[in-house]
């Protein structure tokens, strides 16, 4: 199942908050991203201010910022408003809805 962006950058964000050395290929790794996808991400989420990088001993870290960490908190509360259903059980649904319609 193919995840959207969102999806992707709340990942991305969990991984750099649980990792201890936030180096992009472990973060990349930790989300199930390539690195080539994985690296247009972050600089996206540098832009939008939800990450920001830095050097240490010659490698490329990267720093959640406070707008991360917002972002975070509003994607968890999101999926406790809507949670998470698989596309067969909607179509399922909705195909359930479409078979009763007219016998109320």
């Amino acid at each position: 199942m193919k995840r959207c962006i969102h999806s992707v950058m709340y990942d991305l964000l969990k991984s750099i908050q649980r990792s201890r050395v936030p180096l992009k290929s472990r973060i990349c790794r930790s989300s199930n991203l390539p690195l080539d996808r994985c690296s247009g991400v972050l600089e996206l989420m540098e832009k939008y201010g939800l990450v920001y990088s830095y050097h240490r001993g010659g490698r490329k870290m990267y720093e959640i910022a406070e707008r991360g960490y917002v972002y975070i908190g509003v994607y968890e509360r999101l999926l406790e408003l809507l949670p998470l259903t698989s596309f067969k059980s909607l179509k399922s649904t909705s195909s359930l809805r479409e078979s009763t319609r007219g016998t109320l």
